[in-house]
């Protein structure tokens, strides 16, 4: 029976991950948003941050975690001339098929300089991993909302 055992352990296909592949993109974010606010339109710009862990397992599911900032973004008020620093870090986690693609909304402060006055920014990003675990970031949509 013991010997039955050791077959079927040593036979047993490995469940094995690959080795995780890490990556880090530079979005970069150029626009002039409308805003329902006090300051009417708000131009954004620099780039966002991801910094992205992928790890694909023998099956062919792969398993993503990503953490993004906006430290990188400022802005400029068009109706105040005020200046606006983005401040703010999301994580996020996902798997699915390999390759897979999906959707990512990252939320950010924007800070008026001088006083405690902010915005709120959102951004959708697009991801997509590849069969090898390669994977691009792509900035699909953008709004600016009041914080009161």
């Amino acid at each position: 029976m013991a010997m039955m055992l050791l077959l079927v352990v040593w036979a047993a296909p490995a469940q094995a991950q690959d080795s995780p592949v890490s990556a880090t993109e530079k979005i970069p974010f150029n626009r002039t948003l409308p805003t329902p606010c006090k300051e009417r339109r708000i131009r954004l710009n620099g780039e966002f941050q991801a910094q992205y862990k992928i790890v694909r397992d023998t099956k062919g599911e792969i398993f993503i975690e990503g953490d993004f900032h906006a430290d990188w973004i400022n802005g400029s008020g068009l109706t105040s001339r005020a200046k606006y620093t983005a401040v703010g870090a999301g994580r996020l986690e996902s798997s699915g098929p390999s390759p897979t693609s999906f959707t990512y909304v990252f939320n950010f402060s924007l800070n008026k300089s001088g006083t405690n006055d902010s915005l709120m920014g959102h951004v959708k990003f697009r991801i997509n991993v590849n069969a090898n675990g390669g994977v691009t970031t792509k900035v699909v949509a953008a709004n600016v909302d009041c914080t009161n």
